[in-house]
C-alpha cells in the first residue's frame, strides 16, 4: 500500500511539490516566530530562576528608589533581609535589546550579594573595596572582545535645561560568567556605591530585592510590605513570572498568526490536491472496487498520501527555520546575542501540525474517493 502512496504522489511531481511548498512555507513561520517566543520565555524563566524566591520592590509612580526604603522593608515582619540594585543601559543611546530581548545594562549591587549561581569562566567575582571593577556576562565580553583585565567604556547621559550632558568611564574587567542564557548575559555588574557616583543617583537604587525568612508566603509577604511601605509595587516570583508572560503575549499573538497562515495555505494546497487526484483517478477507484478493495482501503491509501505530503512539508518547514534560526543567531553573536531557540518541543509541535493539517484537509476527498459507485466509477471519461 505504501508503495502505491508514493506512486501516486510521484506521478504528479509538479502539483505535489506545490503542495508540499504550502504546508513548508507555513511550518516555516511557525518556526521562525515561536523560536523567538522560546527564546524570550527560557531567557526570562532562567533570569527569575536565579533570583529565587526574592521579592521584587519596584518604585509605584517614580522611576527610582530612596534606599531608606530597605530599612523601612527589612523591617516587616517576614522580610530576612533586603537590598538595592541599580540597573541602567551600558550606552544610553541603546537601551533596547533585539525584538524585545534585553539590552546591555549595568548593575550595580552590593559585592556580598551578587549571584553566586552566576558560575565564572575566568577571573574573580566583586569583593568589597572594588570600585570601578566589574563582571560581565558572556554576551557582553563576546561583543566588546573583552578579558579580564581589559577596560569597558560606560556611559552615562543627563538632561541639564535643554540639552543632555554626557560622561564616559572605563571600568576593569575583573571577571567573565560563563553563559546562562538569561539577561546577565547582558549585564556589566559593578559595585552599587561606584555606579551611584558615576551615574549622579547617591542614596536611589532602582529595585529592591527582599529576601523572605524562613516559612515566609512569598504571595502574602509582597502584600504585606506594600501595605507597609508607601509608594512601592511588591512582586513575588510567581505574580513577576505571570507579568512577564503576558509581556510576551504579543509574540505569542504572531506564532498563532503565523500557525493560521499555515492552515488557510496549507490546508487548502491539500485539499485542492486530493480534489483533483481523486478526480483524476476515479476510473482506477472503481476498478480497485470491482476488483474487491474495501472503502477502508482506498480512505487509507488517500488519507496516507495528504498524512505523507503533511509529514514532508513539515519535515521541510522545520530544516528551512532551523536553518534560518541558526544564520541568524550566528550573524548576531557578533553583537553578543541570539534571536531564537528551536527547541524540540517546536520542532514535535512543527511536525504534529503539518501533519494533522495533511490528514484534516484530506478527509473530505478521501470520503469522496470512498462513495465512489465502481459502476459509475468504470464508465466516467
Amino acid at each position: 500500500m505504501f508503495d502505491v502512496i508514493i506512486r501516486s504522489l510521484t506521478q504528479r511531481k509538479m502539483r505535489t511539490g506545490l503542495t508540499i511548498f504550502g504546508i513548508a512555507l507555513g511550518i516555516f513561520a511557525v518556526v521562525v516566530m515561536g523560536g523567538m517566543s522560546e527564546h524570550l520565555n527560557m531567557t526570562y524563566d532562567k533570569s527569575i530562576e536565579l533570583l529565587s524566591s526574592n521579592i521584587m520592590v519596584q518604585p509605584d509612580g517614580s522611576s527610582i528608589l530612596d534606599e531608606s526604603k530597605i530599612r523601612q522593608i527589612k523591617r516587616v515582619p517576614g522580610v530576612k533581609d533586603a537590598y538595592g540594585v541599580l540597573y541602567t543601559a551600558l550606552d544610553p543611546e541603546k537601551s533596547g535589546g533585539a525584538f524585545g530581548g534585553p539590552g546591555d545594562f549595568v548593575n550595580g549591587i552590593h559585592p556580598e550579594k551578587q549571584i553566586k549561581d552566576l558560575k565564572l569562566t575566568s577571573g574573580r567575582y566583586l569583593v568589597p573595596g572594588d570600585e570601578y571593577k566589574a563582571v560581565i556576562g558572556s554576551s557582553i565580553a563576546r561583543k566588546f572582545n573583552l578579558r579580564v583585565g581589559d577596560e569597558l567604556e560606560i556611559k552615562s547621559k543627563r538632561m541639564k535645561g535643554s540639552s543632555s550632558i554626557s560622561h564616559t568611564r572605563n571600568v576593569t574587567v575583573v571577571g567573565i560568567q560563563e553563559y546562562s542564557g538569561t539577561m546577565f548575559d547582558t549585564s556589566v555588574s559593578m559595585p552599587l556605591e561606584a555606579a551611584q557616583k558615576f551615574y549622579k543617583m547617591e542614596n536611589t537604587v532602582s529595585i529592591i530585592y527582599a529576601e523572605p525568612a524562613s516559612g515566609a508566603d512569598s504571595s502574602l509577604l509582597a502584600k504585606r510590605i506594600d501595605l507597609n511601605v508607601e509608594k512601592v509595587k511588591s512582586q513575588s516570583p510567581e505574580q513577576l513570572r505571570k507579568d512577564i508572560e503576558a509581556q510576551l503575549v504579543f509574540i505569542s499573538l504572531i506564532t498563532i498568526s503565523a500557525a493560521v497562515l499555515a492552515a488557510i495555505i496549507g490546508g487548502l494546497s491539500v485539499m485542492n490536491t486530493m480534489l483533483m487526484s481523486v478526480s483524476e483517478r476515479t476510473k482506477e477507484f472503481g476498478l480497485l472496487k470491482a476488483l474487491g478493495a474495501e472503502r477502508k482501503n482506498i480512505l487509507f491509501m488517500t488519507m496516507g498520501e495528504a498524512a505523507l505530503i503533511g509529514v514532508i512539508g513539515g519535515i521541510t518547514g522545520i530544516a528551512a527555520g532551523g536553518v534560518l534560526a541558526d544564520i541568524l543567531n550566528k550573524s548576531f553573536e557578533s553583537q553578543g546575542s541570539a534571536l531564537f531557540a528551536i527547541t524540540p518541543r517546536l520542532m514535535a509541535i512543527g511536525l504534529l501540525f503539518a501533519v494533522s493539517l495533511g490528514v484534516i484537509c484530506g478527509t473530505y476527498p478521501a470520503y469522496r474517493a470512498t462513495k465512489m459507485s465502481p459502476m459509475e466509477a468504470l464508465r466516467y471519461e
